[in-house]
């Protein structure tokens, strides 16, 4: 009778583990938000001494590692899954020349906005206008920086630290 309750546990145990390894395959669990740059780091080989900006809302997380001297960054993006999945899953990330030149728009539909730069345009103000409301973001003019905003959140104009307007280098989706 022993033995028969120790081949029930076991096989209880084992189906408890195949639904954990089907259900992980599926993509259903992410990465949780306090845990996003841990992964960032550790999938893309991003030395624990580089610094980082980051932005998340409900949806998306960008985040931006550099080195101290700000002549080398990478960047992280991760997306929440519609449906019933759980925490964070990569998107992209990598290189981006753009980023260490001026401000990168990267639009996901239905989603976000995130805009990455190491900041060389001494960016200091993001206004975001839907032409009802008018939002100021404040940005340190000396630092690299990340912005997520929601993606039909209207016009968005940057300004310098001498209150010249700073185009946008390239937006893709």
């Amino acid at each position: 009778m022993k033995i028969g309750k120790i081949f029930g546990f076991l096989g209880v145990l084992v189906i408890i583990l195949l639904a954990f390894v089907i259900i992980w395959n599926a993509n259903i669990i992410g990465v949780a938000a306090g845990s996003l740059e841990k992964n960032a780091r550790e999938e893309q080989n991003i030395a624990s001494d580089w610094e980082m900006a980051q932005a998340i809302n409900d949806k998306l997380c960008a985040m931006l590692f550099y080195d101290v001297e700000t002549r080398d960054c990478v960047y992280s993006i991760y997306l929440k899954k519609e449906g019933t999945s759980y925490g964070y899953f990569f998107n992209q990330g990598g290189r981006d020349a753009y980023i260490s030149e001026s401000v990168r728009g990267m639009v996901y539909d239905d989603i976000g906005i995130a805009l990455l730069s190491m900041n060389a345009d001494k960016v200091s103000k993001i206004e975001v206008d839907d032409g009802v409301e008018k939002k100021t973001i404040e940005i340190d003019p000396t630092k690299p920086f990340v912005v997520v905003i929601p993606v039909n959140s209207g016009e968005i104009t940057m300004y310098d630290s001498l209150g010249n307007v700073v185009t946008l280098y390239d937006t893709y989706r």
